[in-house]
């Protein structure tokens, strides 16, 4: 008897939400290449004004085998719903399993509770996730915890050029790397903390020419508006806050394969990974630069710290302080809500003494990469799928 699966989620949209999806899609598509019984179907949604895949041949085809994917039915036997929870249909399907990664603060809106108490099952991808949900109310439903995976690119680094090596024309030799988007619309708002890090690095090497700071983001799309807005914001910043000869800003915008990024990675001249996120819901940028031999300068608080404490890191203090009242919607972040503020005093000590001698921070970026590389390969995170979800495909 076959039983018929939607996956219900922003699969084929440029985001990290997107990447997750499609790593629940391929390990899917995998389990129903053995079985005959299953008929799997895609349900596209948008995630935020993100922009989409539109060639099918995108991401090694499996764009295209999902866009063939998408005739919908009247009644499925079991969803995988990955979105926010209140997106959740608890009614589309005979059994319904959330995957969410939640919101990066300690608590959550109470109503989300209520939602994960109408799904059959519910999926996080860290134990951060599950915690903050079990804060937030009375939780019913069972919550399993799934990581997301390295991207391909990151086992095949090693075995091929690293294009970016040549195309990127850096003129510092000691650069660090910042790889987040801008999330909101002042400094005190946004949980990836972008003006702050390039203020504090501005600050504390005004008279090294040799360091650089390669920022990879943008506000959302990569359209060229999104672009010029960008480029204006950064240019900003810099200007008040420069007093010296250095460091150099770069800012890399608009899409970029999964090569291009395990390249920035990989690039000779970039040193470290910084993230001063207020908060994570997993982090993979953190992960994959880690499984990347990256050494990463990051905000010891919330979920890629369990990942990167498989081994030793550069840890950047901090303080848990009120959601900023700007950001507070009464839906995804809280009033009551608490996230985690970087000390700018600790991370400008630990990054002066990072640029004076990086030689140990080094060799715990080698020692946890060979970890990461085993735990969270695709491989591995597929298999822990098949182990979750295993009954629900019988």
């Amino acid at each position: 008897m076959t039983k018929s699966i939607v996956v219900r989620a922003p699969l084929i949209t440029q985001s990290g939400y997107g990447v997750h999806s499609r790593q629940l899609a391929k390990w899917l598509l995998n389990v129903a290449k053995d079985r005959s019984d299953l008929d799997v179907t895609f349900d596209i949604v948008p995630w935020g004004m993100t922009p989409w895949y539109v060639d099918p041949a995108a991401c090694d085809g499996l764009i295209g085998e999902i866009m063939q994917r998408t005739n919908k039915k009247d009644v499925y036997d079991v969803s995988l719903q990955l979105q926010l929870p209140n997106e959740w249909n608890p009614f589309l399907a005979k059994y319904n399993v959330g995957l969410t990664a939640g919101v990066e603060t300690d608590v959550c809106n109470p109503a989300w509770v209520e939602s994960i108490n109408k799904m059959d099952l519910v999926v996080t991808p860290s134990e951060f996730t599950k915690a903050c949900f079990k804060n937030s109310g009375d939780v019913k439903t069972n919550i399993e915890v799934i990581p997301e995976s390295w991207v391909p690119s990151v086992g095949t680094a090693k075995t091929r050029p690293n294009k970016l090596e040549e195309k990127l024309k850096l003129e510092t030799d000691f650069n660090f790397l910042v790889v987040s988007q801008f999330t909101g619309n002042n400094p005190e708002n946004d949980r990836k903390n972008i003006a702050y890090t390039i203020k504090w690095f501005m600050e504390q090497f005004p008279n090294d020419p040799n360091v650089g700071v390669i920022l990879k983001t943008n506000f959302g799309r990569n359209t060229s508006a999104d672009r010029r807005n960008v480029l204006q914001i950064v240019s900003q910043i810099v200007m008040e806050c420069k007093k010296g000869v250095g460091p150099r800003v770069y800012v890399l915008h608009g899409h970029m394969t999964d090569d291009e990024i395990v390249d920035l990675y990989t690039h000779p001249k970039v040193k470290a990974l910084v993230n001063l996120a207020r908060g994570e819901g997993f982090g993979l940028p953190i992960l994959e630069a880690a499984a990347s031999g990256l050494p990463v300068i990051v905000t010891d608080w919330s979920a890629h710290t369990e990942f990167l404490r498989q081994g030793k890191y550069v840890k950047v203090e901090y303080n848990m302080t009120p959601v900023h009242q700007t950001r507070v919607d009464n839906q995804i972040f809280m009033p009551n809500a608490k996230w985690a503020n970087p000390s700018e005093e600790d991370f400008k000590r630990k990054v002066k003494r990072f640029r004076d001698n990086s030689s140990i921070p080094k060799e715990w970026a080698v020692e946890l990469q060979g970890k990461l590389l085993a735990s969270h390969s695709p491989e591995a995170i597929e298999k822990r799928y098949s182990e979750v979800l295993k009954d629900i495909l019988v």
